[in-house]
């Protein structure tokens, strides 16, 4: 969820400024409980603003969980893979050792030129691997990043939040925050209820 931080602490920022912007303007004039007035086509409503706990939505949503044993699955595959070619050409240089004084010259330089290639194929493979799963999770989080907008536009038809705001234990941008207006678990029931729609 790390690609979520960036974004978050920018809109964070621009929403605070907005906010005081609003509240300065505004001193003097009527205003809700906040004391910021937000106007719309229909005229004037109070400000609601929610949050989404994003480490809660990485425990909560099937979609998010499934791809990460995905990973966790092929990287197991990849390490087992690498580790045993590994140990294969390791066994290969033992059993050239074990010969001793009967390698000749020109053995021993042609295995060295062998042994320095397989390990340079291995390191290739595994720079390959490691890029493929960086991409891989890349565009994973961007499609859970599309999933959870999806899911918040139509979501919030009904519940007309002025501003939804993510939240993670790994960035302290938000001081404080009032359980109250915690919608973390309507909105992972609702992308939970829309992804198995989705794989009908």
């Amino acid at each position: 969820m790390k690609n979520f931080l960036p974004i978050s602490v920018a809109v964070l920022a621009v929403c605070v400024v907005i906010l005081f912007v609003l509240q300065f303007k505004n001193n003097g004039s009527s205003s809700n409980s906040l004391g910021v007035n937000t106007k719309d086509s229909s005229g004037f409503r109070p400000l609601r603003v929610a949050y989404v706990d994003l480490d809660s939505i990485q425990e909560k949503f099937v979609y998010y969980k499934s791809k990460m044993i995905e990973f966790e699955k092929k990287k197991e595959l990849a390490d087992r893979d690498l580790n045993s070619a590994y140990q294969q050409i390791q066994n290969e240089g033992k059993a050239f050792q074990q010969r001793g004084n009967s390698i000749t010259q020109a053995e021993g330089e042609a295995f060295q030129r062998d042994y320095t290639r397989k390990m340079q194929n291995l390191e290739e493979q595994k720079r390959i691997f490691e890029g493929q799963i960086q991409e891989e999770g890349i565009r994973t989080m961007d499609d859970l990043r599309k999933r959870m907008n999806d899911f918040l536009l139509d979501f919030n038809k009904k519940e007309k939040y002025s501003y939804i705001f993510s939240y993670s234990s790994g960035l302290n941008v938000m001081f404080y925050k009032d359980t109250t207006y915690n919608i973390t678990n309507q909105v992972a029931a609702g992308l939970n209820d829309a992804y198995n729609k989705s794989k009908k």
